[in-house]
């Protein structure tokens, strides 16, 4: 072969090479950003990341095509596990329609976009939306206390005086094992209002847990046990939180909202800043803060804390015993103990939150996700039980 000839062999060579890397990298630009909305994954690529502005519905065109294979493939399995456990699919879809006609306006656009994008019609994104829920619902036999618990620390209980928060998001383990890959944080940038993240998995719009650009963190627990009253006139409580950290500047504001506002279903709401943590015990017909026995140290569960207000006589229900259910005896006494008082700094956090509630802690069978928050630097931790190590969340990455 002559030199001119090799010369252009090479040529069209690299030029191949060239052409498939630059294919390469436009397919992965394609998949990891779409309309103003980003996906990336935490540090071991264990869970979704995304990051989405504009209206409402804009966010759910972003969402829905940023996430498109995961969420077709949680929406296969979910519904079809749901339907083996007993519940049609178009019981399924009758459930899912009625959570989505509580949902606000907003929220209700964020799934219009999601069906744009997805490949999953209007439908399927509803079903998908609550697909954790209707799943929850077929679990009512498992033997094991069935909600969250929270622990907020700060003063004298950590090493610097900087507030950390550790919750269990607590349903069923063992049979919510296949879906703890879907766990996602959801990072919104609505036109108006405060950024915030939703901490839930992916497709399912309701907020549980989330912290807003001003380091505004909040959890929720159920608080049905204490309260099963429904309130129909009231506006669903996710879509109240999503409310509370698009709008709120501070840990005040964020309760006057929640006490101001009235409470569909009983939920006890923990709220936390840089500086402290409230509990918000929002019982159907009368709502109450309620702050810790100790200065510097706020425990919550699934049941209200007794002592109870005389606006409750007669219809919130009494808690537990310790014996029957101690969650929340344990997290306070393992808090003040000489290993753990003032020594509640992220890896003391992480200790305190491994132990099972055999052992002092708040672990049991129904735990499946972990997660902590750091107000102060706004970074979020999220461990899923028996499937990944602690992943860090650097929200300041996405906040802007």
């Amino acid at each position: 072969m002559k030199k001119r000839e090799r010369l252009i062999v090479l040529f069209i060579s690299l030029l191949v090479v060239f052409t498939s890397a630059c294919a390469k990298n436009q397919e992965v630009d394609v998949a990891s950003t779409f309309e103003g909305g980003s996906a990336t994954m935490t540090e071991d690529q264990v869970y979704w990341v995304l990051s989405l502005q504009g209206s409402w519905q804009e966010m759910g065109r972003q969402y829905g095509k940023l996430a498109k294979e995961p969420l077709n493939s949680f929406f296969s399995e979910i519904t079809a596990d749901i339907e083996e456990r007993g519940m049609s699919l178009e019981e399924q879809l009758n459930e899912a329609k009625n959570i989505a006609e509580n949902l606000s306006p907003e929220l209700n656009d964020l799934l219009t976009g999601m069906a744009e994008t997805s490949g999953l019609t209007n439908d399927e994104v509803l079903l998908l939306n609550a697909g954790m829920i209707n799943l929850t619902g077929t679990l009512i036999s498992f033997d094991h206390a069935d909600a969250c618990s929270g622990i907020a620390a700060w003063d004298d209980y950590t090493p610097d005086g900087q507030l950390i928060f550790g919750r269990n998001w607590d349903i069923d383990r063992e049979n919510m094992a296949d879906y703890m890959k879907y766990l996602s944080v959801v990072v919104f940038h609505p036109e108006e209002g405060h950024a915030f993240a939703n901490v839930h998995p992916l497709g399912n719009v309701y907020l549980e847990t989330g912290m807003n650009d001003t380091g505004l963190f909040i959890e929720l627990d159920n608080g049905e046990g204490s309260d099963p009253n429904f309130n129909p006139e009231a506006q669903d409580t996710a879509s109240v939180l999503v409310d509370v950290l698009n709008q709120a500047n501070t840990l005040d504001e964020a309760t006057t909202m929640l006490m101001d506002t009235p409470a569909d279903l009983s939920y006890i709401i923990q709220v936390a800043d840089t500086d402290s943590s409230v509990s918000v015990e929002r019982a159907t017909q009368y709502p109450r803060i309620r702050t810790g026995v100790y200065d510097g140290l706020l425990v919550a569960y699934n049941n209200f804390i007794e002592p109870y207000p005389a606006e409750w006589e007669g219809f919130v229900n009494a808690p537990p015993d310790a014996s029957i259910d101690p969650r929340y005896v344990n997290l306070i006494e393992t808090a003040n103990s000489e290993t753990f008082y003032g020594n509640l700094d992220l890896e003391g956090m992480k200790e305190l939150m491994a132990l099972d509630v055999t052992e002092g802690g708040a672990v049991h069978g129904g735990t499946v996700f972990q997660y902590i928050a750091i107000p102060e630097t706004k970074e979020l931790y999220i461990h899923g039980i028996g499937y990944s190590d602690w992943q860090k969340v650097d929200l300041n990455e996405y906040f802007y």
